[in-house]
């Protein structure tokens, strides 16, 4: 994505290559079309940063398709350079002749052919270093003895540097490369979402980890104290007990991590290695948390999801279940004050709450709801087991908790503690003024195809507020119908409603009366659906199970008002409206995804004429459809840093002319990780996902997310199995181990278990533009590094709520990192980042520059700054001065509108640092080594 050129450029790397880019766009550029030359360019990704964030970038030449590699390889026992002419396989001639041979062709689709560069190895690939460099050794020298091509070993900076030298002008881009086709049919989107649970895993995991560097720097615990090594058996970079935690998360980002493009038991050990280094993080945490309290070694407990008693994702939490008495310690790693509602699982229904110094706190307790309650006992892998065994399994994961407590954690301070004390309460009046949940029935109906939900019996509809938002729910068909932001007065028509698509297995795709017969490529391709490419085989999706009216439920009370809606057993979502909050929370839960499609006519059968089960892939879609008029147009968020404009069916000016799309959904589907925004230029609708998820608008007003996916095929990339995981992180049913079971996964010797669930959130905004764009950052923010919770039922002495800065950061900076972990390889010094979290234009006030007076906001004894130095992004050396300004050109009229509008809005001066004043532009990161007192 964009931010991509943009972090290249702030690291002080002058240059980005990759291996694969869009088949028409390098089509496009291979054959030398529509005024372009080869595949590099200047890439500018930044509208805030404008031209003082210029990366030369490019898809490297390869096999001339581009790709990683070069034409040759010297994997294996083939292929060699024999130089001895005694040899009947002497082959150095054909060698030089190839080389040369492949050197003119790659000249002749290179601007500034004089120099190119040659990638060598692939994925898998590049593993014997001996025998590559025997031959390259051989090649070189043969190849300079020719005299036609000068060969040598290289980098590329030495590449770029010569790059630098040419006399010519390089393409100025300032689109993305997302969404990529390496085909018609094949659009790499489906990656945006596939494996889920290792997404969530680690996005909250690094919530996890800024929040215990700041714990560790603030408390001064040393990894000795904590003394929980975990084994880390690559090179220690740090001396932290942070350090394990962070290498682990680091490398579960890396392109096959992470995206969901590696095998299960790949995605398995990647989730082992985060949950193992992240208990010696918590230990960590509950010895700073201990300190701050004066409490005892061990008496702080977590519940982050490491095993099935200590998950608040699902209620389920053993330090609080169970429990008469406990007390919640929540740090705040924001470096702004926040308030939260936390929901804690307990055992009763009736509790009060009061801070660290005895003031009463809104407070709320409803029962458990019968989803929640049944997810921990999707763990079970019952392969093998008895009934009295499976009965004796479930009793042991059942929910011991009844009740969920929602606590009003208000104005948390800036990287601070604040304590609440929770005690079950008999004759507490805070319960009893919630009125018990009520039920709006939904209704039965016959089999249906579309997502939509069929028309019913007409009913009255539902209204459902808080002091900010009003909603109502259509009594026909069940779904939410209006939206209505109290304050302001706006108003929309709103719908949220649920879908699949079906994974396609290779067929024609149906193209629609708005793709023109001009921009329509042959409709069929053998292409599948799988953990890389997203294909659905209609752009029609289908209802989450037999069309139904959804059940709702609606539970009001002082503190927080919920709608429960279930679309089917495996498709629900819980709305809940906050006392004096600016957002709409949509909870939603996905999964156990049915692998057998039942509610549905057979599609084959048997010789015998027995259907045969519809074991169809299914890709799950909450769709958000707001009466908005905006074009056709939208905004996602790239890497959770600037808005990028997306427009239906069309790409960036410097993409081809025309552009064609064929396959109109898979298509239209970009990376959204923290935010899907559009608006009709009054009103803003805006939705924040704690999680990272493809998504689309692929209707006039309408934003859908992708939130999870399970496939029964593979298509093609190297995963060489589909994506169907199962809450036991097992494989397939009666599956040998190593052998391929009855839906395509490798088999570890049984699997009788349920499909994965996700259960995630999505933040609504609606309001006037302006209001949306200045509460939207904060929120995303919030909902990404959320409070540190923890337990204990210790008794704790009054404690006020204390903040680790002297002030607190202007509204749009954000901490973004403070760690010692680096302190030994920097005299002593602390890793210190601030970024501006807007980007220019977003917002009339907020998107100017800010300016932060370090010795004010680091003034307090303990975390009290004396110096600091500017380096690059990644720490590694002093900030120098300004990147290569390169020599650029715009290819077409569109894109020189474009450039000359960022020109316009940017701010492409960056102002020195002089301690202990740093100015921030919009969009900006600034780094710095940083010496406390």
């Amino acid at each position: 994505e964009q931010r991509a050129a943009v972090a290249s450029a702030e690291a002080g790397m002058e240059s980005l290559f990759w291996g694969r880019m869009d088949w028409q766009d390098r089509t496009m550029r291979y054959e030398r079309k529509q005024g372009t030359n080869g595949f590099e360019w200047v890439w500018q990704g930044s509208r805030s940063l404008g031209s003082s964030a210029q990366t030369f970038a490019g898809n490297l030449f390869g096999r001339g398709a581009g790709g990683y590699s070069s034409w040759f390889s010297f994997e294996g026992s083939g292929a060699q350079v024999n130089d001895d002419p005694a040899l009947f396989d002497y082959n150095v001639d054909q060698w030089v002749d190839k080389f040369v041979q492949n050197a003119r062709e790659q000249a002749s689709h290179t601007q500034d052919a004089e120099h190119q560069i040659w990638a060598l190895g692939s994925d898998f690939q590049y593993q014997n270093a001996d025998q590559w460099y025997r031959n390259l050794d051989k090649l070189i020298h043969y190849v300079n003895l020719n005299g036609s091509v000068n060969a040598f070993y290289s980098t590329p900076s030495l590449y770029v540097d010569q790059k630098k030298r040419w006399n010519g002008t390089y393409e100025l881009r300032t689109d993305d490369i997302f969404p990529l086709a390496d085909d018609s049919h094949n659009y790499w989107s489906g990656y945006f979402t596939s494996r889920p649970a290792l997404k969530r895993q680690v996005r909250f995991a690094t919530g996890v980890l800024a929040s215990a560097r700041q714990l560790e720097v603030v408390t001064q615990t040393t990894a000795k104290e904590v003394d929980r090594p975990s084994a880390k058996h690559a090179p220690v970079v740090g001396s932290s007990w942070t350090d394990s935690f962070e290498g682990t998360v680091g490398v579960a980002t890396h392109h096959d991590g992470m995206s969901g493009t590696e095998r299960q038991d790949v995605t398995d050990d990647y989730a082992m290695r985060i949950s193992s280094s992240q208990k010696e993080v918590e230990a960590g945490i509950g010895l700073a948390v201990s300190k701050l309290l004066k409490l005892e070694r061990g008496a702080v407990s977590h519940c982050h999801c490491h095993a099935a008693d200590d998950c608040l994702n699902i209620s389920v939490c053993a330090a609080t279940t169970g429990k008469d008495a406990f007390t919640i310690a929540a740090w705040n790693p924001l470096a702004h004050s926040v308030s939260e509602v936390a929901r804690i699982p307990v055992s009763g229904g009736r509790w009060s709450v009061t801070d660290g110094v005895g003031r009463a706190v809104p407070s709320q307790v409803v029962p458990l709801d019968e989803r929640t309650k049944g997810l921990p006992l999707l763990y079970l892998n019952s392969f093998g087991m008895s009934t009295r065994q499976v009965a004796e399994a479930k009793a042991r994961l059942e929910n011991k908790a009844d009740h969920v407590l929602m606590v009003a954690l208000e104005s948390l301070p800036p990287v601070g503690l604040a304590t609440f004390h929770a005690a079950a309460d008999a004759e507490s009046t805070v319960a009893r003024a919630a009125p018990p949940p009520v039920d709006v029935a939904g209704e039965a109906a016959q089999a249906g195809e579309a997502a939509e939900a069929p028309a019913f019996a007409e009913a009255a509809d539902t209204v459902v507020e808080s002091d900010v938002f009003s909603l109502t729910f259509d009594g026909a068909s069940g779904l939410l119908k209006s939206l209505t932001n109290k304050r302001s007065g706006a108003t929309t028509a709103l719908a949220i409603s649920w879908g699949w698509y079906n994974s396609s297995v290779g067929g024609c795709t149906e193209y629609g009366p708005e793709v023109p017969p001009s921009a329509r490529l042959p409709p069929c391709s053998d292409q599948q659906s799988g953990a890389y490419i997203f294909r659905p085989n209609s752009s029609t999706p289908f209802f989450p199970g037999p069309a139904r009216k959804p059940a709702m439920r609606v539970s009001r009370g002082p503190l927080v008002t919920e709608v429960a809606q279930t679309f089917s057993p495996w498709a629900s979502h819980v709305i809940r409206l906050f006392r004096n909050a600016s957002f709409v929370e949509v909870e939603w839960t996905a999964g156990p995804i049915p692998v057998d499609t039942p509610w549905l006519p057979p599609v084959a059968r048997h010789s015998d004429g027995r259907p045969m089960p519809n074991n169809w892939g299914k890709e799950v879609i909450v769709r958000y459809t707001s009466g908005l008029e905006a074009g056709h147009t939208w905004y996602t968020d790239s890497n959770g840093k600037e808005m990028v404009k997306r427009a239906y069916n069309r790409r960036g000016p410097t993409y081809p002319h025309d552009y064609n799309i064929s396959e109109p959904v898979a298509g239209n589907y970009y990376p959204v990780n923290a935010m899907m925004a559009l608006d009709d230029g009054t009103h803003e609708l805006a939705v924040l996902t704690d999680i990272s998820q493809a998504g689309a608008s692929l209707k006039d007003g309408e934003v859908e997310f992708m939130v999870h996916r399970r496939v029964q095929a593979d298509d093609s990339r190297g995963v060489q199995e589909p994506l169907n995981e199962t809450m036991c992180g097992c494989n397939d049913i009666h599956a040998a181990p190593g052998k391929m079971g009855a839906h395509g996964r490798e088999g570890d010797g049984g699997c009788e278990c349920a499909g994965l669930t996700m259960r995630g959130r999505h933040l609504l905004l609606f309001d006037k533009v302006p209001a949306v764009r200045a509460a939207r950052r904060a929120l995303a923010e919030q909902l990404n590094f959320p409070p540190l919770l923890t337990f204990t039922d210790a008794k704790v002495a009054p404690f006020k709520p204390s903040s680790s800065l002297g002030a607190p950061l202007p509204p749009n900076v954000k901490l973004v990192t403070l760690t010692s972990n680096y302190a030994d390889i920097h005299d002593g010094q602390l890793l210190l980042r601030l970024s501006h979290l807007y980007g220019a234009g977003e917002h009339p006030t907020l998107s100017q520059p800010a300016t932060v007076d370090l010795s004010q906001v680091f003034s307090k004894e303990g975390l009290k700054i004396s110096a600091a130095r500017e380096t690059t992004l990644g720490a590694s050396r002093p900030l120098a001065g300004r990147n290569h300004v390169w020599r650029t050109h715009s290819r077409t009229e569109a894109a020189a509108r474009e450039a000359e509008e960022i020109a316009r809005g940017a701010f492409e001066s960056r102002q020195p640092f002089a301690y202990p004043k740093v100015t921030l532009r919009p969009m900006e990161v600034r780094t710095f080594l940083a010496t406390f007192a």
